[in-house]
């Protein structure tokens, strides 16, 4: 990859000269200015050990690598000698790799540098767009580029907020309560449906819309691929320094593990068509859901989330709609049960209203 991000460097600053008329011996900048320099060192927790010169080089070339994979990917004119374009899987494993903590830029950075070498472009062609473009398959509600409540930091950043609806956008001014009640919902998605409750996939897009409502859950499509551990792993990460007061892709998540105990937990939602399971095997697709977990600081859930798992464990509680539930489940199951049912009621009353006629005659 080191070769390969050297050689979309060059090509960069090629796309850079052509469109400015620059000389061709120009060379390619390896400095960062001295703010720009303090802001990025910012965006670390830790100090870096680097030293400005190394640090700029390597910034520098991260960032020229991905605006010449943007750029190339928003014209879709690929050289027939790339890599990314020979060998199919590389485009989909670096995306994917975009997308890790660890692998950040801070976005401003690339809107700096993209400004700086294509001053032609603004108000034609932003890196918002490009970003937008490129992480266009993680866009579940396709929200516009042109939306300016989307504050980006960086790329996993714009992950977890295309997860999440715009009331809990880090922009948002009215961010939910949040306490640090650790309620707990007692019950697995099987013992949920015993007790009478129905499971509904719902229309909602973003990812932490549960609702419940008259004896129904809705959930959220959750879909699993290979690459979904890791994604999720990695905005849980980012929510664990940077939103731990409000973590709702941890939140969601935790609901899940609560839902989901054993595999057949997992087949439930499965049927129900709230998880899409493309591993081959929902026993895995359960174990990443529980050990999701590990290493977590828990502070407790949001208040609607608190509220969702103490109205579901007073439904499960009440004998009534766990006695109801039997009922439905052993005696009108289906049309035939149904009608042995209702054939054996009859047979009770008649039987009923004889013995009682046979009293009254003998009285």
């Amino acid at each position: 990859m080191q070769a390969l991000k050297e050689e979309y460097s060059k090509r960069f600053w090629q796309r850079v000269t052509a469109e400015n008329g620059f000389d061709g011996e120009t060379a390619l900048p390896s400095t960062v200015n001295e703010q720009s320099m303090k802001q990025i060192r910012e965006f670390y927790g830790e100090d870096i050990g680097l030293s400005d010169a190394r640090l700029s080089k390597l910034v520098l070339v991260d960032a020229y690598f991905i605006l010449e994979l943007f750029l190339i990917y928003h014209s879709n004119i690929w050289p027939s000698e790339d890599p990314m374009f020979k060998e199919s899987f590389l485009l989909e494993t670096v995306t994917n790799d975009l997308l890790l903590l660890e692998n950040q830029l801070p976005f401003f950075f690339l809107e700096e540098v993209f400004q700086d070498a294509f001053p032609r472009y603004s108000g034609v062609l932003t890196v918002r767009q490009l970003t937008f473009e490129f992480f266009k398959d993680f866009n579940v509600q396709n929200i516009s580029h042109e939306n300016s409540d989307v504050k980006i930091q960086h790329f996993t950043d714009l992950l977890r907020t295309f997860l999440l609806p715009q009331s809990l956008w880090p922009s948002s001014t009215q961010l939910p309560q949040r306490g640090n009640k650790k309620v707990k919902l007692l019950y697995s998605a099987t013992q949920l449906q015993q007790a009478g409750i129905k499971f509904k996939v719902s229309s909602k897009k973003c990812l932490v819309g549960l609702k419940f409502e008259n004896g129904v859950l809705e959930i959220p499509c959750l879909e699993f691929y290979d690459t979904t551990e890791a994604l999720i792993r990695n905005i849980m990460a980012l929510e664990q320094t940077r939103y731990i007061r409000n973590g709702y892709v941890t939140d969601y998540f935790i609901m899940m593990d609560f839902l989901i105990n054993t595999t057949k937990d997992m087949d439930l939602l499965c049927d129900n068509g709230i998880v899409d399971n493309y591993l081959g095997d929902n026993n895995a697709a359960t174990l990443i859901v529980n050990n999701l977990h590990k290493n977590i600081l828990w502070v407790g859930l949001g208040t609607e989330y608190c509220k969702l798992c103490e109205s579901l464990n007073a439904f499960y509680k009440d004998r009534w709609h766990r006695w109801k539930a039997i009922l439905k489940q052993d005696y009108f199951s289906t049309p035939c049960t149904t009608a042995s049912t209702v054939a054996v009621a009859i047979l009770l009353v008649l039987t009923i209203i004889q013995t009682v006629c046979s009293i009254l005659q003998v009285l």
